[in-house]
C-alpha cells in the first residue's frame, strides 16, 4: 500500500508540471508511504506523478514507482496490492513477458501491455491505479471493485489532478477550496459524503469499481467496470436454496481469500476483537501455518466496548504472539484533531479513533500488514438494525405503499406524530413510508430529512438544483436534489435494471455495497491505517465471495432469529460456541460515556459549536441540539473539519 498524485493537461498548453508541485502533493502522503519517494515529470506529455512507497512486495529499490514498461511507453503508479499477481505472472511469462522484479506492480504493466484496458479488468485485490500510455496517449484512473483504496480526483482550469489524498490535490496552485453545500447535506444522513461528490467542489472521488478515461483527443468518459450483479442459471439458482452448499462453498471461498491475502514480503497480523469475525479471521490465518501476531484495543471508560477477555481467549486456541492497548478518553481526545486531519473530509464514524490505535499497535510491533473484518456484517447480515427492518418490510411496508392512496397515507402520518413525537427513527419510518420513500437507506444515518429541513439550506430553497456536468458523464441520473432520498433511489434504479427482483435482503446488500461500506467503513479503514502507515486487507470482501452472497436466499441470511446464520455455521468446529453466539458488542468507542461525563468532549463540543454559531453563514446553526451521540459526533466532526479548512 502506497499513496500517488498527479496531473495531465487535458486542455491548458501553458501547463510545465513542475517537480517542486509534485515533491508537495507528495510530502501531503508521506505516511502512506514512508520507505521512499520519487516524482516524473514529463514535459511533451505534461503529465506529472508523484509516489511515495510503503514496502510490500519485493522490499528492493526494483519494486519502486512510478514504474515504466520496458520499452518506456507505458508508465504506473499504484495503491494496493494484486492478490493473484503470482497467478497472472505466470500466464504472462507464458507470453513471453520477463520480469525483472516481485513487485505486483510490473503485473500491472504487462497485463495492460498484453490485453489493454481489459488486462486491468482481471486483477483481483485492492487498488487504485494511474496509468498513461505514451504510444496511444490514453490516461487511466482505476478503483478497485469494491472501493477499498481511494482515489480522488478534479477537473479544472484545463487540468485533471489526482491523488490518493485529498490533502495533496491543494498543493497544485490551480486548486482552490470551496465547501460544496449538497454534500454536506447528505453528509449528515450518511454520515459521509456519498461517491462521486466530496465536501469540496469540483473534487469527486471515483466510485467504486469505477475507471475514468482520458484519450488521445483530450476526451474524458467514465466507465462502472465492475458490479456484484451477476446472473445465475436456474440450476445454479437451485443450489443456493441449500444451506449445505451455501456453507460449504462460504468456507472455501473464505479459506482461499484468507490465504490470498497473506501474500507479502513482510509479517502479516490481525486485528482481534474476541467476536465472531475477527476470530474466524484468526482461525483460518492459522490454518496457513504463519505465526500470527494479533492486536486488541480497549477503553479505559467504556467496559462496554473491552472485549479484551474474548480476544485473549481466541489468541490462546490458536498460539498467537497477542498485543493489548487500553486508551482514554485523553488519548481520544489528543488525538483528534489528527485524526480530521487525516480524514481530509468528515467521516462521523467514531471507530477511527480505535483503529487508528490498533494500527499504531500493530506498527510499534513490527507489522506492515493486518488483515481486518470490514465487510462481514454488510454480507452475512450481522446487525440487529438489518433485521428489524427486515421484519418491517415483512409486515407490509412496500406493499402497503403501492395500494394505500398518497391522501389516505399523509392522514395516517398526521394521526401517527404523536404516537412517534420523541423518535427520530419512528418518525423517520413514517415519513418514507408516507412519502414512498424507500425503507432502507443505510446501516448507519444520522439526521433525517424533517431535521434537516430546520438547517440552512431549507432557507436557500430546499428543492433548488445542483447541476454538475462532469458528475453526469459520471453517474447520468443522479439528481443533486437536497432530499438524500435522490442517492437512495439512484443506486435502486440501477439495481432494478440488472436485477429485476432483487428481494428485499438484496436490495439492502447492494446500497451498503455502493454507498456506506467503500465510502464510510472502508475509507475509514484506509484511512487510519496508513495513518500508521500499515496496511490493512480485508478478507471478507473479496469479490468472489461478495457475489456469492449477493445470491444467498433470504431465509438463509436471517434464520431462526439470528443475525449472521451461515457464517456460524461456518465457525463450527473452528472456534468454541462461546464466542460464535455470544452477544455482538462491535467495534465502536464510548462516545455517549463522553459526550455525558467526560472531562474533554462535552467542553469541545460546546466550544466549537458556539464558535459556529457566530457565523451567520454557518451550516449548523439550527441543528438538533439534543441528539445523541451518533448525531453530536456528526456536528462535532463537521464543525471541526470546517474550522481546519476555512
Amino acid at each position: 500500500m502506497c499513496g500517488f498524485a498527479g496531473f495531465i493537461a487535458v486542455d491548458n498548453p501553458s501547463l510545465r508540471p513542475e517537480e517542486s508541485v509534485l515533491q508537495a502533493m507528495q510530502q501531503m502522503m508521506v505516511h502512506r508511504g514512508p520507505d521512499a519517494q520519487r516524482v516524473l515529470v514529463d514535459q511533451e506529455h505534461q503529465l506529472g506523478l508523484a509516489f511515495a512507497r510503503l514496502s510490500i512486495l519485493d522490499l528492493s529499490d526494483a519494486g519502486m514507482q512510478p514504474m515504466w514498461s520496458f520499452d518506456r511507453s507505458v508508465v504506473v503508479c499504484f495503491n494496493g496490492e494484486i492478490y493473484n499477481h503470482p497467478a497472472l505472472r505466470k500466464e504472462l511469462e507464458s507470453l513471453g513477458f520477463v520480469y525483472t522484479c516481485g513487485a505486483d506492480t510490473q503485473t500491472i504493466i504487462f497485463a495492460y501491455q498484453a490485453w489493454g484496458i481489459e488486462g486491468l479488468k482481471k486483477l483481483d485485490g485492492m487498488f487504485a491505479i494511474a496509468l498513461y500510455d505514451f504510444k496511444q496517449r490514453h490516461f487511466y484512473l482505476m478503483r478497485d471493485r469494491l472501493g477499498v483504496k481511494p482515489l480522488y480526483f478534479s477537473y479544472g482550469q484545463g487540468i485533471l489532478t489526482f491523488a490518493s489524498e485529498i490533502k495533496a490535490l491543494w498543493q497544485a496552485p490551480w486548486m482552490k477550496k470551496e465547501i460544496s453545500d449538497v454534500a454536506a447535506y447528505h453528509y449528515l444522513t450518511f454520515m459521509v459524503s456519498p461517491a462521486p461528490l466530496t465536501m469540496f467542489k469540483g473534487v469527486y472521488k471515483l466510485p467504486a469499481g469505477f475507471l475514468l478515461h482520458l484519450d488521445a483527443h483530450k476526451n474524458i468518459r467514465f466507465e462502472e467496470w465492475y458490479s456484484p450483479v451477476t446472473s445465475l442459471t436456474a440450476a445454479e439458482k437451485k443450489e443456493y436454496d441449500s444451506e449445505d452448499f451455501c456453507v460449504e462453498r462460504i468456507t472455501q471461498l473464505l479459506i482461499e481469500s484468507t490465504k490470498k491475502r497473506m501474500l507479502a514480503d513482510v509479517p502479516v497480523g490481525a486485528f482481534l476483537s474476541g467476536g465472531v469475525d475477527s476470530s474466524l479471521n484468526v482461525a483460518l490465518m492459522a490454518q496457513t501455518g504463519a505465526r500470527i501476531k494479533t492486536f486488541n484495543v480497549a477503553f479505559a471508560d467504556g467496559a462496554e466496548h473491552n472485549e479484551a477477555h474474548w480476544a485473549r481467549m481466541v489468541a490462546q486456541q490458536f498460539s498467537t504472539e497477542h498485543h493489548e492497548l487500553i486508551i482514554s478518553e485523553q488519548d481520544a481526545f489528543d488525538f483528534y484533531p489528527r485524526m480530521i486531519e487525516h480524514l481530509d473530509e468528515p467521516l462521523a464514524d467514531c471507530v477511527c479513533i480505535p483503529f487508528y490505535f490498533v494500527s499504531k499497535l500493530a506498527r510499534d510491533a513490527g507489522v506492515k500488514v493486518v488483515q481486518v473484518g470490514e465487510g462481514a456484517d454488510e454480507l452475512f447480515f450481522g446487525y440487529p438494525l438489518y433485521a428489524q427492518y427486515k421484519l418491517l418490510h415483512d409486515a407490509g411496508y412496500g406493499w402497503s405503499q403501492k395500494i394505500v392512496p398518497n391522501p389516505l397515507k399523509k392522514m395516517v402520518a398526521a394521526l401517527a406524530k404523536p404516537l412517534v413525537h420523541g423518535s427520530s427513527a419512528r418518525q423517520q419510518i413514517v415519513d418514507h413510508w408516507a412519502g414512498n420513500k424507500h425503507l432502507f437507506w443505510g446501516g448507519a444515518l444520522a439526521f433525517n430529512e424533517r431535521q434537516k429541513k430546520h438547517m440552512f439550506w431549507y432557507d436557500r430553497g430546499y428543492h433548488d438544483i445542483v447541476g454538475d456536468a462532469l458528475l453526469q458523464k459520471m453517474m447520468p441520473g443522479l439528481s443533486l436534489l437536497y432530499d438524500s432520498s435522490m442517492i437512495v433511489d439512484f443506486h435502486m434504479q440501477a439495481l432494478r435494471q440488472r436485477m429485476p427482483h432483487a428481494d428485499f435482503c438484496q436490495q439492502m446488500l447492494y446500497l451498503e455495497l455502493k454507498q456506506r461500506l467503500p465510502e464510510l467503513l472502508l475509507m475509514r479503514a484506509d484511512k487510519m491505517s496508513m495513518a500508521a502507515s500499515i496496511e490493512a486487507r480485508e478478507p471478507f470482501l473479496d469479490h468472489k465471495l461478495v457475489e456469492f452472497m449477493f445470491h444467498v436466499p433470504a431465509k438463509l441470511r436471517y434464520k431462526h432469529g439470528t443475525t449472521k446464520y451461515l457464517l456460524k455455521q461456518v465457525c463450527h468446529g473452528l472456534l468454541p460456541r462461546e464466542i460464535i453466539y455470544r452477544r455482538k458488542v462491535g467495534f465502536g468507542a464510548p462516545t455517549s460515556a463522553w459526550f455525558e461525563r467526560g472531562s474533554f468532549f462535552p467542553a469541545y463540543f460546546n466550544g466549537v459549536q458556539q464558535a459556529h454559531e457566530q457565523s451567520s453563514n454557518d451550516v449548523m446553526v439550527s441543528a438538533n441540539r439534543s441528539g445523541g451521540a451518533v448525531q453530536k459526533w456528526t456536528l462535532q466532526t463537521m464543525w471541526a473539519w470546517k474550522t481546519k479548512e476555512l
